[in-house]
């Protein structure tokens, strides 16, 4: 783990893998998703043996999910990470502006990372959003750091 190139990081998730459950680390890395459980890798899969990535939203428990399937040993795999949402809507006015999922980010950046494309402008389009729900007052300012702390790496 030391010297390698960390694409992406966060904290604080949970990672459901078959029946267990262990709370830690998301980390893409050139070439590499991992979850790290302490210092123990609780999953570790090449770039090349995932086979799909999706985010959902959770239903109004504010619990978002990125469920990964990826091979292993010749057999499909799949785990289940979650995070705690801080908010479940937007109020504007009388309707609710529903927020995308969670590890949109996740998603399009383990994504690009397969592809060999630039995780960064992906970043930035995703900056440019918490920006303004900074300015209208959505998120805070330490909202908006941890978050932009989050896309722009360690």
């Amino acid at each position: 783990m030391s010297g390698e190139k960390i694409i992406k990081k966060e904290d604080k998730l949970n990672c459901n893998i078959g029946l267990l459950g262990k709370r830690g680390s998301l980390v893409l890395a050139a070439g590499e998703l991992y979850f790290l459980s302490g210092k123990e890798k609780a999953f570790s899969t090449p770039l090349k043996e995932i086979v799909s990535v999706d985010a959902r939203k959770g239903f109004g428990n504010g619990v978002d999910f990125l469920f990964v399937i990826f091979n292993e040993n010749g057999k499909e795999r799949k785990i289940k990470i979650q995070h705690l949402a801080f908010w479940t809507g937007v109020a504007m006015g009388n309707m609710t502006q529903l927020r995308e999922p969670y590890f949109k980010s996740w998603e399009a950046a383990i994504e690009n990372a397969r592809s060999g494309k630039s995780t960064q402008q992906s970043n930035i389009g995703d900056l440019e959003k918490l920006a303004e729900l900074r300015s209208k007052g959505v998120i805070t300012e330490e909202e908006f750091q941890k978050k932009k702390k989050q896309l722009l790496g360690p």
